[in-house]
């Protein structure tokens, strides 16, 4: 998040105020033409945000024919406050300084805890993505060109496991339309102990030139013992002559590791 110095906020705010006036307003400023304790801490904070986006390099670049006006006009807009009324409040209390003070450890206060939350929620991702990392039982590589990789290359795997539960294959494919595969199709395979074996199997997969999610689900008999999942990532049928196929993030998990 881009942050801000207060004072160079309030240096950034009193020119704004000088842009917004055409002459100087000798008026002695009334606690009634003011805004609200609140709604102007409100105000700073979406000041300070504005403040950070237009100090961002790639707003700037983006954006060049915006300036910090028509921004802190879009803030005014969006609290549906007038210029009048935060000139005003802005102009007492340049008069009353300690209530300033006051108002931007506020707006501190509210930033820290902005960034206390985002790194706790940035912290959670990392470990939800290290939990997922530990449970991908995929052990090959993560991404194949067929027919680089081979010509009808089913890319076959094999785990040995006695886990039961609910396993997951899973990958990202890519089927280009002069593929010569026959009925390709993503197989996962329960094998037991008694040389029984479960299967399911989905396909087939469209010629669209494009990454697609593809992912099949098994779930074990739990009145046998298990001894392996395997399958084929890109299995295929009879007359098969060559494949033209991307394949990248494949994964194996038993989702019962995850949840």
């Amino acid at each position: 998040m881009c942050r801000m110095h207060p004072i160079k906020i309030i240096g950034t705010l009193l020119l704004f105020i000088l842009l917004l006036s055409m002459c100087k307003n000798k008026e002695k400023v009334r606690r009634r033409d003011i805004l609200e304790d609140e709604k102007f801490i409100e105000v700073l904070i979406d000041m300070h945000m504005a403040d950070g986006i237009m100090s961002s390099t790639n707003v700037r670049q983006d954006k060049k024919n915006i300036d910090s006006v028509s921004i802190y006009n879009y803030v005014l807009k969006k609290n549906n406050i007038s210029r009048f009324q935060f000139v005003k409040t802005v102009e007492y209390y340049t008069l009353h300084p300690e209530q300033y003070v006051i108002f931007y450890d506020s707006v501190e206060s509210h930033f820290k805890r902005l960034d206390e939350t985002i790194k706790s929620e940035l912290r959670f991702e990392k470990e939800v993505e290290k939990k997922r990392d530990s449970t991908n039982l995929w052990i090959l590589k993560e991404t194949w060109k067929l027919p680089e990789d081979g010509k009808t290359n089913p890319i076959a795997f094999k785990i040995e496991t006695d886990k039961h539960g609910i396993y997951l294959l899973r990958a990202r494919i890519k089927v280009f339309k002069d593929d010569q595969s026959v009925n390709q199709r993503m197989t996962i395979i329960a094998n037991y102990v008694d040389g029984t074996k479960d299967l399911n199997t989905i396909g087939t997969f469209l010629k669209e030139e494009k990454f697609e999610e593809y992912e099949v689900t098994l779930a074990t008999d739990t009145t046998k013992k298990l001894q392996t999942i395997s399958g084929w990532i890109l299995d295929h049928s009879k007359g098969t002559k060559s494949k033209h196929v991307h394949i990248e993030k494949i994964e194996i998990r038993r989702l019962d590791d995850i949840y």
